[in-house]
Parts: structure tokens; C-alpha cells; sequence
């Protein structure tokens, strides 16, 4: 169990080293944590944590200190589990204020998220053909480096890993899985903002489960539908806010969203390692949803108190996770058979942990950079234009 809980230990440890080296870097290239009005620096903080427990996982699960990896694998579970609560929450909180807007929100889905993303897949796809041997690329090949920009299986792959050019049970590029889960949601947002009230939604979530998966698969190992119940939990937790002037106004304090966030901690934790023995990720994912809730509860609450969570490094983690999230799968294959050849024990503790910083080191520079010169340059596009539309708008109401 203490080795299992090493792994948590650290991530926490790499999570503030990534403060620091934040700190440093993003005065150098001028990321600042300023946001634009309606920002929630807890919700900044928490998309930030939940990127850092996919990495902790994804950076221990090549060393076999912990044979049955309960912790690690359930680090990266949870990880996920939070981002889409938080998918969840944002997105009906959009439509609840009467502010998303069907004309404008995949274009900015698109800057927001695609130009990071076409620079790490083409990197990590011109690395696998440098490694491959740099071979003319079969028809198979083309179809398959396609499939990688488009969230699709790789033809013929090992283990249903996106390779291409070499073939390796271990993952390289980060955007087959709950990136494609996102998209999904993307475009289901228009008909949940036209049904509108949040019952409807329920009913929906429900239907979605029934008719295109089966809500029977969680048994042998299947998560979808614990990822469409992520969601809806994600969008409870914002209609529950419409009650915290009533009967949940006590959740809705300082010391009662504490209590929240102790529940969860203690509840997860010990269905991970105080309550029987756990070994399958189809009985501890549709459980944790659960135990996670109060968690993030917490990190909703708190958009009330500014002063809570808002030390402006952890914000910066915050910035920097998306470019850390799809990054970090492919620093990670390369760093650790780099650091293997400086070890003659590999899989000691002492490698262990050092391959982890390392990881983390490098994973966090890279990302402050394509932040800066490949994300932001977008973000700046997108208010540009908004304010421009506003302007337009304006002009013709007063015309009229």
C-alpha cells in the first residue's frame, strides 16, 4: 500500500515543482494568469490537477514497483473523471446564462483546441517515421497517419496504439481516447441547449446510454457510460447551485465545502486502499464517479471565495494543461528509454523517481512554450473577434 501511495506522493511533489518552473518560465515569455471577466481561477486550478493525475499515472506506469498498479492506473481514472465534470459544468453553465451561441462555438472550439493539436500529432508522427526508418508510407500508412488528426484507430496497430511507422504497446500520441470523448460532447451540445431545462437532459443522458451503448459493459471493463454520467454530474452540479440560497446553502460555505472535499478524499481513498481488495478498472471507475463527486463539488464552491485556490502559479498550471496533456504520452515513451540507459537498475526507486522529474521537467518547458507561441496566439484571435462582433452588433442596434 505505501508503494501504491508513493505514486500519489510523487505526482503532488511534480505538481508544485511545475509551479515553480511556471513561476520562472512564464515571466520570461509572458504568460500571464490574468483572465477575462467571468474566470474562475478554482475551475483554472482544477483543469490544471486533473491533467497532472492523468501524467501521474501515464509517468509510473512503465515501472513495476507496484505490481498491481491500483494507485496509478486510478490516479489517471480520476483525472478523467474530473476534466469531464468539468466539461460538464462549464458548458451547462453556458447554457443556463443564455450564452452559448451555436454560430460561434465550434469556431472557437477550433482555435481553442485543434493548432496544439496538429503540432504534437505531426511531431510525434514525424518522430515515428524518423524511428521507422524513414520509409516511403504505404497506402495503409497515409490511412492510418489520417486517422491519428482525426481521433481514429490505427489500422493494424499493436494493442490499439496509434502507431504507424514502428509498432510499441505503449501510447504516443495522446488524442484516441478521451480527447474523442470531448468532441463527442461538442457536438451533442446544440440539442442539449435546445431541450433546455436540466430534467430533459437527464432523460437524454439516459436515452444516449440505452440506445448506442451498453450500460451492462461496465462489468467487463467498459467506461462509456461512466463517462456520460461524468457529464451529467458535471452539469447537476451547476443546477445545484440555483439552491444555494436555500435548502443547500450550507454546502455552499467555507466550511461546508470543505466537509465536501474531506468526504471525497476519505471516501476515495479508502475504497482504493482501505476496502476490499481492488483489481479491475470496470469495478473502480463507476464507483469512484461517485466518491470523486464531493471533490469537485469543492472546486465549484469555491468560485464564491476568490481568495481560496488562486496563487497565481497554480493558475498557470491551469494554462498550460492542455498543451501538458497531450504532450506529456510522448515525452514520456522517449524520456524514460533515454533515462533507462543511465541506470543500471532501471526499475530502482531511485530511477523511478528521477525518470518521473524528468518527465515532468521537460513535459512543463515544452508546454509553456507551445502555450505561448501555438495556443495563445489563437485565444487572442478568438476575443479579438468576439469584440469585434459585439462592436458589429452594437452598431447595428443603433442603426435600427
Amino acid at each position: 500500500m505505501w508503494v501504491e501511495l508513493s505514486y500519489l506522493l510523487l505526482t503532488i511533489v511534480n505538481f508544485l515543482l511545475a509551479c515553480l518552473i511556471l513561476t520562472f518560465l512564464g515571466k520570461r515569455l509572458g504568460i500571464h494568469e490574468s483572465q477575462q471577466a467571468g474566470f474562475s481561477s478554482s475551475l483554472e486550478v482544477l483543469r490544471g490537477m486533473t491533467a497532472f493525475l492523468v501524467f501521474g499515472a501515464h509517468s509510473t506506469m512503465y515501472f513495476g514497483l507496484a505490481p498491481k498498479q491500483v494507485m496509478a492506473a486510478s490516479m489517471g481514472e480520476l483525472g478523467v473523471l474530473l476534466f469531464f465534470m468539468l466539461t460538464g459544468h462549464l458548458f451547462w453553465s453556458q447554457i443556463k446564462a443564455g450564452k452559448y451561441d451555436g454560430n460561434s462555438f465550434f469556431i472557437k472550439r477550433i482555435r481553442r483546441l485543434v493548432p496544439i493539436m496538429l503540432v504534437v500529432i505531426a511531431t510525434f508522427s514525424f518522430l515515428d517515421w524518423i524511428m521507422g526508418g524513414l520509409p516511403i508510407p504505404t497506402a495503409q500508412q497515409l490511412v492510418s497517419l489520417f486517422r491519428n488528426f482525426g481521433f481514429g484507430k490505427v489500422v493494424a496497430s499493436t494493442g490499439d496504439v496509434n502507431d504507424v511507422f514502428t509498432k510499441d504497446m505503449y501510447l504516443r500520441i495522446n488524442t484516441t481516447w478521451t480527447l474523442r470523448w470531448e468532441w463527442l460532447f461538442y457536438l451533442c451540445l446544440p440539442l442539449v441547449a435546445a431541450l433546455a431545462r436540466f430534467r430533459c437532459v437527464t432523460v437524454f443522458a439516459i436515452a444516449v446510454v440505452l440506445m448506442f451503448m451498453d450500460p451492462f459493459q461496465i462489468t467487463s471493463g467498459g467506461t462509456d457510460a461512466v463517462f456520460v454520467l461524468a457529464f451529467w454530474l458535471g452539469a447537476l452540479s451547476r443546477s445545484l447551485e440555483d439552491f444555494s440560497g436555500s435548502w443547500l446553502a450550507p454546502l455552499f460555505t467555507r466550511s461546508g465545502s470543505v466537509l465536501a472535499l474531506l468526504i471525497g478524499i476519505a471516501a476515495t481513498g479508502y475504497y482504493l486502499v482501505g476496502g476490499p481488495e481492488l483489481v479491475q478498472k470496470s469495478v473502480r471507475v463507476p464507483v469512484m464517479v461517485f466518491t470523486i463527486f464531493p471533490v469537485f463539488l469543492y472546486f465549484v464552491v469555491s468560485k464564491r471565495f476568490p481568495d481560496r485556490l488562486a496563487l497565481p502559479s497554480f493558475q498557470l498550471v491551469g494554462k498550460v494543461s492542455y498543451s501538458f496533456y497531450l504532450w506529456h504520452l510522448g515525452i514520456n515513451y522517449f524520456v524514460v528509454r533515454i533515462m533507462a540507459r543511465l541506470f543500471e537498475q532501471p526499475q530502482s526507486p531511485t530511477a523511478f523517481v528521477l525518470t518521473c522529474m524528468a518527465m515532468m521537467v521537460i513535459g512543463v518547458t515544452i508546454s509553456a512554450f507551445t502555450y505561448r507561441f501555438v495556443e495563445e496566439p489563437f485565444l487572442k484571435k478568438k476575443q479579438t473577434q468576439h469584440h469585434l462582433n459585439s462592436h458589429y452588433k452594437g452598431a447595428k442596434q443603433e442603426a435600427l
